[in-house]
């Protein structure tokens, strides 16, 4: 039973996702700003090729009777966590050189921060998918 709520609260946080961002996406629309759809729009997009199938493979094993995480995931997770953490430190170190230098220049703190948060998620799935397809998880 705890697995059943563990997926379908994952639905239910996915789905708030996509409304909310279809609600900013409707209204920027209402306001005649159309190159800020481009941001919720490709979240919905990012969500939907992913997310979605994810969850409901992930329902229908569950209600199958298997477990939700076994010993192999949750390796894989953690061997992928731990590659995430230290190579993002590597980009927000190359984020923080190239914006001292000028390379790149941020309007303010917050895009700072939300460029390498962005960043930080790319490679952790990266990193996941690297470390799922090798396959030799100890």
């Amino acid at each position: 039973m705890k697995d059943k709520t563990r997926v379908v609260l994952a639905g239910i946080i996915t789905a708030i996702v996509i409304l909310s961002s279809l609600l900013f996406a409707g209204t920027q629309i209402a306001k005649g700003e159309t190159i800020d759809i481009i941001l919720p729009i490709g979240i919905i997009a990012i969500i939907g090729l992913f997310m979605i199938p994810f969850a409901k493979r992930r329902y229908f094993d569950v209600k199958k009777g298997f477990p939700f995480e076994d010993e192999r995931s949750k390796k894989t997770m953690n061997r992928a966590a731990a590659c995430a953490y230290y190579l993002s430190l590597y980009w927000l170190l190359a984020i923080g050189f190239a914006s001292s230098n000028e390379w790149i220049q941020f309007e303010d703190v917050s895009q700072a921060t939300g460029t390498g948060i962005i960043g930080m998620a790319i490679i952790f799935g990266i990193c996941y998918l690297w470390v799922n397809k090798r396959g030799d998880v100890e």
